[in-house]
């Protein structure tokens, strides 16, 4: 993978629901194209042909995966074009000037005798989605249940002085002066396959990388959010990494112009050194009494397994509404039309 092109999820299946984060991503682009009309199956097959093509140019990229089907694409921003190509069903609330439809032409009609079965499969993917929605929020009142064991017992004085001397250690004292760039996006996303990240291709070609180990509610999103504050004050261009299943929390802040990201390296996206200049941070050893996690293990056990439970009872719901939408595109009476989609993604790039 060339490291002109990163990956994320703009959007996430959270605890919170659908929550999108795609508006702060497309601040600054002259262009946006909105890619609509076709089937669900075509307008994936579009954005994977102009990435590709894009890719063979050479041409910078941002790729945004589809939460509900990590495998494609609802998104692609070519950074050094200024322009955004987005599928229009996950970008419907953006408008403006700047922005231009393009619609798949050709579609097929769907049998009539297929309209009612599309529109119960519809019914019964969204159902299935918030079914999910429901076992996240559920899982995430156990993890409070989780955090509050540790939160009650660490050391916050010693987290506020680790924060401040990892701030110290990251950010530059020497301001800018000039305003960075904030953009938000998700760490990974809860997906019909379980939880997929970027974590390697985020940070591939960073000179340093810190993994913060801990449990839960040791204080590793406060410290991240006090070091993206710092780097913002200081006038850096900052990615803030939420955590696709709670969006209040953070999983990884990253400041390319001072070659570091800083990222949650617990599960469901937990990784360990395999660079001479990563280090890990270990917060239940520097902010948590010893025997801790002994304690409470019975406690820790029970809550775990609950939380497991319903996390996987979530990603079951999200695959089924996955298959409702798999059987909704074979109800369509043709495959992808190849003479159509290569005329559409020329008309695109004709105009970044």
């Amino acid at each position: 993978m060339s490291r002109n092109v990163i990956r994320y999820f703009a959007r996430g299946n959270t605890a919170k629901g659908l929550h999108s984060l795609l508006e702060s991503n497309i601040q600054g682009v002259k262009q946006v194209f909105l890619v609509d009309g076709g089937t669900p199956a075509e307008r994936a097959a579009c954005l994977k042909q102009l990435a590709d093509r894009l890719l063979e140019e050479g041409v910078a990229m941002e790729l945004l995966h589809c939460p509900g089907d990590p495998d494609q694409l609802e998104g692609i921003i070519a950074t050094e074009k200024g322009a955004a190509i987005l599928i229009k069903q996950a970008a419907s609330a953006i408008t403006g000037p700047h922005v231009h439809y393009v619609n798949i032409s050709g579609q097929a009609a769907v049998p009539a005798d297929k309209q009612q079965e599309i529109t119960k499969l519809a019914e019964q993917a969204e159902i299935a989605r918030q079914n999910a929605y429901t076992c996240f929020q559920k899982a995430l009142a156990v993890h409070d249940e989780w955090e509050d064991i540790y939160i009650q017992r660490l050391d916050k004085k010693r987290a506020n002085e680790l924060a401040d001397e990892l701030v110290a250690r990251l950010i530059s004292r020497t301001s800018k002066n000039a305003k960075g760039t904030v953009r938000h996006r998700f760490l990974g996303a809860a997906t019909p396959k379980g939880a997929v990240d970027f974590v390697g291709n985020l940070t591939d070609g960073l000179s340093k990388r810190y993994f913060i180990k801990g449990r839960a509610g040791t204080g590793k999103s406060t410290m991240l959010k006090k070091i993206a504050a710092a780097a913002e004050e200081k006038g850096y261009d900052v990615e803030i990494y939420h955590c696709g299943f709670d969006p209040a929390s953070l999983d990884m802040v990253i400041v390319r112009e001072l070659g570091f990201a800083i990222f949650d390296s617990t599960a469901p996206h937990e990784y360990f050194p395999e660079r001479a200049t990563d280090s890990t941070i270990d917060l239940y050893k520097e902010i948590v009494p010893a025997g801790t996690d002994e304690k409470f293990e019975s406690e820790i056990k029970e809550i775990a397994e609950r939380y497991r439970q319903l996390m996987n009872k979530g990603t079951a719901y999200l695959a089924e509404s996955k298959k409702c939408r798999e059987k909704i595109q074979a109800c369509y009476p043709q495959a992808p039309n190849q003479q159509v989609l290569a005329s559409t993604c020329n008309d695109i790039i004709s105009k970044l």
